[in-house]
């Protein structure tokens, strides 16, 4: 908390993300992939720029076609309505840094730590099954 100003500090590591970003989407390279495929035949102004960005994320999507992230994603989600706890933000980066094993997981994300505290078989059952779902 700042003092100065009652502000709560924005901490990434303990999913402090900002009012700004408390209900935004948090996307996957593999869909940021998706929708500038889409884009990029109609654009006309920022077609490079679109271009460049595309070559990047796809150097890192997990999943390679429309289909695999459609599935994941529904993956995902039907886990977190169970009651599954992963924030959409931890998802992200999961899915964005390609990350595999619990132990990986709960060393990069300090939240999932407490979180699966004693729990590590079922964080690593769910990045199996979320990782299964590339086609290739």
């Amino acid at each position: 908390m700042d003092s100065k100003h009652g502000l709560e500090q924005e901490d990434a590591a303990q999913l402090k993300i900002g009012k700004e970003f408390k209900d935004a989407r948090c996307l996957w390279n593999a869909e940021v992939s998706v929708i500038l495929e889409s884009r990029l035949d109609k654009e006309t102004t920022n077609r490079y720029m679109m271009g460049d960005i595309l070559a990047y994320v796809n150097k890192f999507k997990n999943f390679k076609s429309r289909s695999d992230v459609q599935e994941a994603r529904e993956f995902a989600t039907k886990k977190e309505n169970e009651g599954f706890p992963i924030h959409d933000f931890e998802l992200a980066i999961i899915n964005n840094c390609g990350i595999s094993s619990e132990e990986e997981a709960r060393e990069l994300l300090p939240t999932l730590h407490d979180k699966f505290v004693n729990r590590g078989d079922e964080l690593q059952k769910f990045l199996d099954d979320l990782n299964g779902k590339h086609s290739g």
